[in-house]
């Protein structure tokens, strides 16, 4: 019985981070994108030698079959019953309600990137979004000219030079790197909300958040097996690409570093 509570945390943890390749949302529009459909017809999307960045190939594909098997058997048939049990329009209200939550983890980022530009922003939009768009439930602060964006703490950690190191794959969560999967531990001790809960609030926010985030990408993931003859290799490419232009962005707009030397990928 005691295990119980481990196994939904690692199941919501699967959902949440189902495509990490692809990043993290705002908004509660559609995501697919230009990039996306280049990403689908260029035949060196791939980038420079992404295998180059992964010297545990042999085992990151063991682990990726296993988590292919997970998210068929248990992820999708879960997803199923959500999308025919929610709305479209609930399920729009419930990814902004939970991209609201998440804004004190950007907020904490960008402090910690010396951003003040952007952590007044994000305070702001997390006050307004919080009060008169009910709970994140709507968007107020982007009529007002507050965007919002995304941040997290492996872009805190290339900020200060942390390194990616090499591409790994972890069992049930997926994609990753040694500074993203540090980055994605230390967010979620930062996600307030989620401890102030206890363990039944925790598997209920981690749940819901992360269903809404799959229900967002599970049409690039479907897109993407069905046009790639080596699935592993593409979407180890897709979350390369992607993580490197969100590292590439963010170090362009924290003040200290937007005239410094762009971040070099390491193998």
């Amino acid at each position: 019985m005691r295990y119980r509570g481990l196994v939904v945390l690692l199941l919501a943890a699967l959902i949440t981070v189902a495509a990490p390749g692809f990043g993290q949302e705002t908004g509660s529009e559609s995501t697919w994108t230009d990039l996306d459909e280049a990403l689908l017809e260029e035949d060196d999307w791939l980038g420079p030698d992404p295998g180059e960045r992964d010297p545990l190939e042999t085992t990151n594909r063991a682990t990726h079959g296993f988590n292919e098997g997970f998210l068929e058997c248990v992820v999708n048939p879960i997803h199923r019953v959500y999308r025919f049990v929610v709305p479209e329009l609930a399920r729009r209200r419930l990814t902004s309600f939970f991209s609201n939550l998440n804004e004190p983890v950007v907020l904490a980022n960008d402090l910690l990137q010396l951003s003040p530009r952007g952590a007044g922003e994000t305070g702001a939009r997390f006050l307004i979004n919080s009060t008169i768009g009910l709970a994140g439930l709507f968007d107020p602060a982007k009529p007002m000219g507050l965007d919002g964006h995304r941040n997290d703490f492996g872009e805190t950690l290339a900020t200060y030079g942390a390194p990616s190191g090499p591409y790994f794959v972890i069992p049930v969560l997926g994609p990753s790197s040694v500074r993203d999967a540090i980055g994605e531990a230390v967010d979620g001790l930062l996600r307030v909300d989620v401890w102030l809960l206890g363990t039944g609030g925790r598997v209920l926010m981690t749940t819901g958040g992360g269903m809404s985030t799959y229900d967002i990408q599970q049409e690039r993931l479907e897109a993407l097996r069905e046009t790639s003859v080596d699935y592993y290799a593409a979407l180890r490419g897709a979350y390369l690409l992607d993580r490197d232009a969100q590292v590439q962005e963010r170090l362009r707009e924290v003040p200290w570093r937007c005239n410094g030397e762009p971040e070099t990928p390491t193998p």
